[in-house]
């Protein structure tokens, strides 16, 4: 009787272990290692760990056993995941309700946490667009004050720099991180570019994996997509296209075989590649012709 009493405290502290850092831990890896590790004491498991529905294991800790006891876990009715515990002696029935009692508080920590960082990415979603919507308002505005310009032209332009915004956000979503990857970028934009000005041209990219943050990026896409449209409308022959570091910068050029505009032409998607070159990633924008034209931006990394 005093054994048994024993382990029912046991079995106590370890769920009042378990809820402790499910309740106090904002950082969801925390909660599933606690988790783990109890597990392990609690149950003398030689191993645990947490399997997620997508197959993913998290926290795996010690190693497998003789026997293994797999407790779902449920939320709502749905299973989220299992709770694995190996040890080399097998498992009576309460260490199985221990294990079941360990999985409910793991599939609370686990929504928990989805939750939070729903909370998180839809706040990040929120700031993101809202600041988008005032660039887009700030390039109409930009826009409507040129003079001398074909209205198609301006409107096809607009479109142009509100579909590069687009993109950015696009690829911020689909990879869930920060950063966004520069050459998938730069590749979606040229291909919507290509599409809409530059059929039948020869445009090629040589591209290398060059990460930025989220603003930056979608000030390196507007700079590209009027880079390009210029190259496009403006220059002739083969368009190629370089991102590549060097020398801790990192340094996108746009080249083609034509005359292109002067470098000094006053134009308004001229101006936006050097106020964003200038004011939002810091760098130089240059713009010669030597046998050919070529719009070279380069910024730090």
């Amino acid at each position: 009787l005093y054994s048994q009493a024993q382990r029912r405290v046991a079995e106590l502290e370890a769920l009042a272990r378990i809820s402790e850092a499910v309740s106090e831990s904002l950082y969801l890896e925390e909660s599933l290692e606690a988790i783990v590790k109890t597990t392990m004491d609690a149950v003398s498991a030689t191993g645990a760990a947490l399997v997620l529905e997508d197959g993913r294991i998290a926290w795996p800790e010690g190693r497998a056993g003789a026997h293994a006891v797999r407790t779902p876990l449920r939320w709502r009715g749905r299973q989220i995941g299992e709770l694995v515990a190996d040890r080399d002696v097998p498992f009576s029935d309460d260490d199985r309700a221990l294990l079941e009692a360990i999985a409910h508080h793991a599939a609370v920590a686990l929504e928990h946490g989805r939750a939070v960082m729903r909370g998180v990415l839809a706040q990040e979603i929120h700031h993101r667009v809202k600041n988008n919507l005032q660039t887009v308002a700030s390039l109409l505005r930009l826009q409507s004050r040129a003079e001398g310009v074909d209205p198609r032209e301006a409107l096809e332009h607009s479109v142009n720099r509100i579909l590069a915004i687009a993109a950015v956000h696009e690829v911020l979503t689909e990879q869930r991180e920060e950063d966004v990857e520069l050459a998938d970028l730069i590749d979606r934009l040229r291909a919507n570019i290509v599409q809409g000005l530059g059929a039948g041209r020869d445009v090629s990219a040589e591209l290398q994996p060059v990460s930025l943050a989220g603003q930056r990026a979608t000030a390196l896409a507007l700079v590209f997509s009027e880079l390009l449209q210029n190259a496009l409308e403006h220059g002739e022959g083969a368009v190629r296209i370089e991102l590549a570091r060097r020398d801790g910068d990192v340094v996108l050029a746009i080249e083609d075989e034509g005359d292109g505009p002067a470098g000094s032409a006053g134009g308004t998607g001229l101006s936006i590649v050097r106020a964003l070159v200038r004011d939002e990633l810091q760098g130089s924008f240059d713009f010669r012709r030597d046998g050919g034209t070529c719009a070279e931006v380069v910024f730090p990394a």
